[in-house]
């Protein structure tokens, strides 16, 4: 990363006109360095949006199995109590090993729905990720950039709002 802003600075020292008393950019320089957000051009894609809802129905039908397997637990945790009185010690056993078993496969079924709540939204980030490369590599060669930051990476302290190109970079990423 040091490596990488030494280098920048280098490129950008080259530059004659970057050595003005003020310290200003010059537009030129300033048309050939830009920033944008991925999560953002996330957020507002229409691949994105497509990605979020997907998750968000996911989560809502692992949300739904969970309680119902939750519910289910509660009421053998109940039926156990109530007959634990009236029951014989082998049947009350069993039931014990019934309750402690559901809940073991609850707990590996909520370990699982994370899981592939996890994979899908690897494999969806992963999609995405790989048709922003080009898009934002097309924008960049198009405005004839020297170096597009990434304003998500925390490598930005501040920068002016006119070299953010993440609208364009969505603008692209939504053609057909």
């Amino acid at each position: 990363m040091v490596r990488f802003l030494v280098a920048a600075a280098l490129v950008l020292s080259s530059f004659p006109s970057l050595a003005s008393a003020q310290g200003a950019l010059p537009a030129e320089t300033m048309s050939r360095l830009a920033y944008f957000s991925p999560q953002r051009a996330f957020a507002l894609s229409s691949d994105g949006k497509a990605a979020e809802a997907k998750l968000s129905a996911l989560e809502a039908v692992k949300a739904k199995e969970i309680a119902a397997r939750n519910a289910k637990l509660k009421e053998l945790q109940d039926a156990l109590e109530r007959g634990a009185s009236v029951l014989g010690d082998a049947a009350r056993r069993q039931r014990e090993i019934d309750v402690e078993r559901f809940q073991i496969d609850t707990k590996r079924f909520v370990e699982d729905a994370q899981a592939e709540f996890l994979g899908v939204q690897r494999d969806l980030e992963n999609t995405f990720f790989a048709k922003l490369r080009p898009a934002l590599d097309a924008v960049a060669k198009e405005r004839g950039f020297l170096f597009v930051f990434n304003e998500d990476a925390g490598l930005l302290a501040w920068a002016n709002p006119a070299v953010d190109v993440t609208a364009d970079v969505v603008k692209r990423l939504n053609q057909p």
